[in-house]
């Protein structure tokens, strides 16, 4: 898993964090279908795992018959950590989702830990304003398929935070993650139409801030640079982080890819019932 803690430039500390987690989350994708409401398997008993609050900040979107569980930690002159991640009722996803949101929080405590063995105990200026926050969405292309997107924002120092974009999708029959290539039947031809329609949709949508070098290097046709793909009825979601094809400035990039573009590299039925078939 990618660190999501270096210092980056950019972005306030703390409060400004926690309103770009919170412009972040209000990008709505489209609500999941009846999922039952909890997993069998209980939470780590280390973590304080909590449903929604009511007057908690940023507000974690609610989806039909799912369950927001919340990982806090810190507080008491600690930084704090707030992360919430969705119940499907599905054991094996959820027990896969929750490894997951543990060693996000596991991660950024180990980085805690560090700035406490500072020479002589001394702790950061800046460790009062040290925080993680994450949100995420929910999509669900088909009845069997669950697209997880998180948004985890973190500050550990320095003059700015990073943000770390992650999408996690799911065979909800077989527990299994899905990779690119069980998402289509030519996942190099997939990597190409993606390459292509990135790069036209950047240039439109940043005009005059897009930087052609970035955007090339950014959308090449590398499984890295596809490495999040969130999965909606009508096609994917291209996730790119910050600063793979746009400055900071331009805040991270999102390309909607219709199946229609995507008909030649044979996207699977299991995920798209409704995909156009190629002629190709």
């Amino acid at each position: 898993m990618s660190r999501v803690f270096s210092h980056i430039p950019g972005i306030p500390p703390t409060l400004a964090g926690w309103l770009l987690a919170a412009l972040l989350a209000c990008v709505c994708l489209p609500a999941a279908p009846s999922l039952c409401a909890a997993a069998e398997e209980a939470p780590s008993p280390a973590d304080s795992v909590a449903p929604d609050e009511e007057n908690s900040a940023p507000e974690q979107a609610v989806y039909p018959g799912v369950v927001n569980e919340r990982i806090q930690r810190g507080g008491d002159g600690k930084p704090t950590l707030s992360l919430y991640y969705p119940v499907l009722n599905q054991t094996a996803v959820d027990a896969d989702i929750r490894r997951w949101a543990t060693g996000v929080a596991d991660a950024y405590e180990e980085e805690v830990g560090k700035a406490d063995e500072g020479p002589d105990g001394e702790k950061p200026s800046s460790y009062g304003m040290w925080d993680l926050t994450g949100l995420f969405e929910l999509s669900r292309p088909s009845e069997d398929v669950a697209s997880v997107t998180f948004n985890v924002y973190s500050y550990t120092g320095g003059a700015h935070g990073n943000l770390e974009i992650t999408c996690l999708n799911y065979d909800l029959r077989s527990g299994r993650r899905l990779d690119l290539a069980d998402m289509f039947k030519n996942p190099e031809k997939a990597l190409q139409l993606m390459s292509t329609w990135s790069r036209k949709e950047l240039a439109r949508t940043l005009g005059e801030d897009a930087d052609e070098d970035m955007i090339r290097d950014g959308v090449a046709p590398d499984l890295r640079n596809f490495a999040n793909l969130t999965l909606t009825p009508q096609g994917l979601r291209i996730e790119f982080q910050p600063y793979q094809v746009a400055p900071w400035s331009a805040g991270p990039q999102r390309v909607d890819m219709p199946l229609a573009e995507l008909a030649a590299a044979g996207p699977e039925a299991l995920i798209w019932p409704q995909a156009p078939v190629s002629n190709d």
